[in-house]
């Protein structure tokens, strides 16, 4: 009997795989994807597929798992394996509890509903298989929320001929997250890395004799909302996507009140717009900063940490969408294709020529939330709709 896609989500919700955002592992009882990975293997054990898990880095693989198929063709079904963190919710992180017809806990929306959407279809297809069905692979892949090192460890596999489940490139990846069900055939990149400003350290009830790296730091932050106004917001709109834009989103400094502090660090987030390049902007924004600030020698920028394009408007994704859009219609479901500035895995497949689209249950407007949810009509009708396409795609 095929798998259920609410039991499903309520499996995956309850394993943690927490990505520790770049940091050092300070909660390891919660923390990394090597847990859900496990049971990942355990449920393609259960639907009786062939599948291999290949390690991205320590305690996080990617594990994949393949249908063959009777035509030629290759469609993937991909979903992260990690979520962010759990700081601040107000419901059970991996309760997975239902109630009135909502999966609650993290990762319920964003996106182990998605990935339940995809081992569910895998279910489905080995249970009824059809005629002149494609091979299907369902890929769960790790660090997508800091970094996207599984993606592209997967696409560095299958371009490289490496894989023991393909022995070519896919024909088209299905990338899980929650769209509403529309599909994202164009989004913004990415480039994050950490900003230090240095200083001396001195007793708090002499700071003449020190150098406050805070103070320092309000300089930079100064210059970056200068080049926000000065040279973001007056660039030329890429359509829906809009302008390029560049965020701080932490700050640390100092070790106690009464101590000036010797070194302040940010982490701050430049979104790419399609054909831009990552590290040409990201030294665009070192270069305006030395240029408004004292002493620039005493700021340094480490290497990224997290460098994503974006994913181009083009006409062999927006192929693709429709074809998504012609299926979801038969069930009552209008599918658009959309741009949107958030980031996905998708671009690393579309980087080796494989057609790369987003889609999937759920609204991004609970993904990360306190109370995130999934609405359980999503996980079905999109899972229905997935199922058909991957049926009709050979």
């Amino acid at each position: 009997m095929p798998m259920d896609v609410v039991q499903l989500t309520q499996r995956l919700v309850q394993v943690p795989s927490v990505n520790p955002m770049g940091h050092k592992v300070d909660q390891p009882e919660i923390q990394l994807e090597y847990r859900l990975g496990d049971l990942l293997e355990k449920i393609f054990q259960e639907i009786g597929v062939k599948y291999e898990r290949m390690e991205v880095s320590p305690q996080r693989d990617n594990v994949v798992a393949c249908l063959p198929g009777s035509s030629d063709k290759i469609i993937v079904l991909e979903a992260h394996q990690d979520t962010v963190p759990v700081d601040g919710m107000t419901v059970a992180p991996f309760g997975a509890n239902l109630v009135e017809n909502r999966i609650y806990g993290r990762g319920a929306c964003d996106v182990k509903g998605g990935m339940a959407m995809c081992l569910a279809v895998l279910s489905r297809l080995k249970e009824q298989p059809s005629e002149d069905m494609p091979t299907v692979l369902v890929a769960c892949t790790v660090n997508e929320e800091c970094g996207f090192t599984g993606a592209r460890h997967l696409a560095s596999v299958w371009k490289s001929g490496e894989s023991q489940l393909i022995s070519k490139l896919p024909d088209a990846v299905i990338v899980a997250e929650p769209t509403l069900m529309n599909v994202v055939v164009s989004h913004k990149g990415v480039v994050r890395w950490r900003c230090h400003a240095k200083g001396q350290a001195a007793h708090s009830s002499r700071p003449s004799v020190g150098d406050n790296a805070i103070y320092r730091m309000g300089d930079v932050l100064r210059a970056i909302r200068e080049y926000e106004q000065t040279v973001l917001n007056t660039a030329e709109e890429q359509g829906v996507l809009g302008l390029p834009t560049i965020s701080v989103g932490t700050v640390h400094g100092g070790v106690s009140v009464n101590t000036v502090p010797d070194r302040c660090t940010i982490e701050i987030d430049r979104r790419v717009l399609p054909g831009e390049s990552q590290e040409a902007v990201r030294q665009e924004v070192i270069d305006f900063i030395a240029s408004r600030i004292d002493a620039p020698e005493k700021v340094e920028h480490d290497p990224p940490y997290m460098s994503s394009p974006g994913l181009p408007l083009a006409d062999s994704n927006q192929e693709l969408a429709r074809r998504i859009a012609d299926v979801a219609s038969e069930f009552g479901v209008t599918s658009e294709s959309m741009q949107v500035a958030y980031g996905t895995d998708s671009p690393a497949y579309f980087a080796i020529g494989v057609p790369s689209v987003v889609f999937g249950p759920g609204s991004l407007a609970q993904a990360h939330t306190k109370d995130e949810f999934i609405e359980i009509e999503q996980l079905y009708t999109a899972t229905d709709v997935l199922e058909k396409l991957c049926r009709g795609f050979g």
